[in-house]
């Protein structure tokens, strides 16, 4: 089996059959470097078998002996591992980590429904993030620890039951897709709950059933991934070559889409070995927001296939990948699809995919210190009708939201500029570290802003990272995901990708700054990131599409929050 979600849910199904009871052991919290972080799970039999891992094997023998006792008692345990001083010698675990975790024991068995593995089995089948809450500690009288709530985009908020606050905390979880332990009051009593995302397996479409096809889904397979082969020739897409494909499927290029949901795939390589038949099947994918699209062959010939198409976008084109793979050596089928997947791994996961040891030597050359961040936050929202910076979103005005994600970084400094009714948004913010830059001639437009707010930032600062407070959806953990392509990239833009374009949030190295100086009217940073195309590089960031402009984009935004 595979240690994924997925994995662990398929062999408890198989043990069902002949076993009535286990323990789920789940990190719902973790401290400092640990081999696995919150969220991970490992199933555990009344034999003593586990399935999944959590320390890498460094704890999980004794993980064992507490299991015994959960099987006993019938009851939820928890187990602290803290791994970071010189006593995990003394009591002989010898766990070489340099970190704590917190670890959930919870009976599983007929006798509770086989809480909360089904839970995550309907959150699988769903083939969408959602969220599964757990109840750990409750003096609340309907919200009982040990209960399991299973929360998607989909679901209707009203049968669950909810308290409001805790609806908040998993709406932001499913943006998110981190997990979290969460204490607070609800209702005058004290709770303690944990969100963790639950995540559908990656969607791996793999074109042409050649035998090589057959070892990239066989090493996909070992991930968890969910992989559908199509061909269409009759011998290239027979389902008894491919046992462990989710589907088999014949189709004609034109007739793909019949067959597939296009928006639904995470990545897709095309290998028929037929550049004709590439061409067509690749046409289905110009308008996907697919993050991988692998062509086998040299760069040659993708460049010549790239050119044969239509009405491509430089966000398409940056999407496409070939030769596929990273540069790992080898040239036999395994080893190529070795390096396929790793590649696709590292873009999904939006990773370098260079050596974590020359990424930590990098990291620690330039960081998030080296960087101002400026939000723009000037705007007269003459299209909206009132003040968007103090619209009020779970809680919080824009601004608030903005300038409180911003902080989280880290940066040098945070500046803030403000317009039109300067000293009422500088209140709203006045207990906040940042630098207020006021223009008084923001009618001028965004790049008046950014001008001021460029000579009002560090002479020693690398870079600034550009944001907008009217993009309320965006959070700390999207921001970060731009730093980290910035650190492996410091001279290049880094810019967010979304909704076939390219915008802010963004990040505009030093470079760049005499040239900002020089914008005039309401282009901003947009002007730079146009006119650079051959230094741009992207993050797929689908939540900076949402920007509000008008009372109507204001009102879809909250009926998407309570959807």
């Amino acid at each position: 089996m595979n240690s994924s979600l997925s994995g662990i849910v398929s062999t408890f199904q198989e043990l069902r059959e002949k076993e009535d009871e286990f323990v789920l052991a789940t990190i719902v919290d973790t401290k400092g470097s640990t081999y696995r972080k919150a969220g991970a799970r490992l199933l555990i039999t009344r034999a003593g078998k586990f399935y999944g891992l959590l320390g890498g094997g460094c704890f999980e023998a004794d993980l064992l002996e507490h299991a015994q006792a959960v099987f006993e008692n019938k009851t939820t345990y928890t187990v602290f591992y803290d791994m970071r001083g010189p006593e995990d010698l003394v009591w002989g675990l010898g766990l070489g980590c340099n970190g704590a975790v917190k670890i959930r024991l919870e009976y599983v068995s007929a006798e509770n429904n086989y809480e909360p593995v089904i839970t995550i089995q309907q959150g699988l089948v769903l083939k969408q993030k959602c969220v599964v809450v757990t109840v750990c500690e409750s003096a609340h009288p309907s919200l009982r620890p040990d209960q399991h709530y299973l929360i998607s985009f989909d679901k209707d908020s009203g049968e669950l039951e909810l308290p409001s606050v805790i609806l908040e905390f998993a709406i932001k979880t499913l943006y998110s897709g981190t997990c979290s332990l969460i204490s607070l009051e609800v209702e005058g009593h004290s709770i303690e709950f944990f969100m963790a995302p639950v995540m559908p397996p990656l969607q791996l479409l793999v074109i042409g059933g050649g035998p090589d096809s057959i070892p990239v889904l066989n090493t996909a397979c070992l991930l968890g991934w969910d992989v559908t082969i199509v061909d269409y020739r009759d011998s290239y897409s027979n389902p008894d070559n491919f046992p462990t494909a989710i589907r088999v499927i014949k189709s004609t290029p034109e007739d793909l889409k019949d067959h597939i949901d296009v928006t639904g795939v995470d990545a897709v390589v095309l290998m028929t070995h037929k550049y004709e038949y590439d061409l067509r099947y690749l046409k289905n994918f110009v308008t996907s927001t697919v993050p991988y699209i692998g062509l086998l062959g040299p760069t040659a010939r993708k460049h010549e296939l790239l050119r044969s198409l239509e009405d491509i976008t430089v966000e398409f084109t940056d999407r496409v990948y070939g030769p596929v793979g990273l540069n790992l050596g080898g040239e036999l089928p395994e080893e190529i699809a070795l390096s396929l997947i790793a590649e696709i791994q590292a873009v999904v996961q939006q990773r370098p995919g260079g050596h974590l040891s020359e990424i930590s030597a990098n990291n620690n050359k330039i960081s998030a210190a080296d960087l101002s961040i400026v939000i723009l936050a000037a705007g007269g929202s003459s299209r909206f009708g009132a003040l968007k910076q103090l619209l009020e979103y779970e809680g919080q005005s824009f601004l608030k939201r903005a300038v409180g994600s911003a902080l989280e970084l880290h940066a040098k400094e945070v500046l803030v500029v403000h317009g039109l009714k300067a000293t009422k948004c500088q209140r709203e913010i006045s207990s906040y570290d940042v630098v207020n830059v006021i223009n008084n001639n923001w009618k001028n437009g965004l790049s008046s802003s950014l001008v001021l707010a460029l000579k009002s930032a560090s002479a020693e600062t690398k870079a600034i990272l550009v944001m907008l407070c009217d993009q309320p959806l965006i959070n700390c953990q999207q921001l970060e995901l731009l730093i980290e392509k910035w650190k492996q990239n410091p001279d290049k833009i880094i810019a967010s990708a979304y909704a076939d374009t390219v915008g802010v949030p963004a990040i505009i190295p030093s470079s760049y700054f005499d040239e900002i100086k020089k914008l005039k009217g309401d282009a901003g940073a947009k002007l730079i990131l146009s006119g650079h195309s051959e230094d741009l590089l992207t993050v797929a960031i689908p939540d900076a599409e949402v920007d509000i402009d008008t009372e109507k984009d204001f009102a879809e935004l909250l009926v998407q929050k309570h959807a």
